[in-house]
């Protein structure tokens, strides 16, 4: 059996625009995802801030670290499409995908190391700036100056607040 006959067999979730499929740092439940259709960003949170890594767009697996080692989650994923249907694959479905189809885990573990080296290339990034602001800030005078990068205002809809609930979780 091939890749998309595997797929097809998937346990299929809709959720809406705005809505948060898992939060940074909960505990996983040992699943990872394929997302089918809509688009979905992830943010990881630096130095108290949710700063947007990359979009997940149809076509992509995620989540794979719930499934290697059922480790909390790496990042929050929000919803930013009108809708997004997702393919669910707990551990026993990976391992029967991985059996059936070996191109899955070539193409997986492919996407990974990608991955890695190019949240790896951000952070660096996102820090780097976050020096030179920094820098820039301790040389402005502090008089009647507004904060340089503050935040935009939270919205009643902030999917980030204690207040939601994880939908993949």
């Amino acid at each position: 059996m091939g890749l998309k006959e595997s797929l097809a067999k998937l346990s299929m979730i809709n959720i809406k625009r705005g809505e948060v499929l898992f939060k940074e740092g909960v505990p996983s439940n040992g699943a990872m995802f394929f997302l089918f259709e809509g688009q979905l960003d992830i943010y990881k949170q630096i130095e108290n801030k949710h700063v947007k890594l990359r979009s997940i767009l149809p076509g992509e697996f995620f989540g794979e670290m719930a499934i290697i080692n059922n480790s909390p989650r790496a990042a929050s994923i929000v919803v930013v499409s009108e809708s997004a249907k997702l393919g669910i694959i707990n551990r026993t479905t990976f391992v029967q995908m991985s059996q059936e189809s070996p191109e899955f885990l070539f193409l997986l573990l492919k996407k990974v190391i990608e991955r890695l080296y190019e949240t790896d290339g951000k952070i660096r990034a996102i820090k780097r700036k976050q020096d030179e602001d920094s820098v820039i800030a301790k040389m402005i005078p502090t008089t009647n100056a507004t904060s340089i990068g503050s935040d935009e205002s939270t919205s009643a809809q902030d999917p980030f607040s204690d207040n939601t609930t994880p939908i993949g979780e």
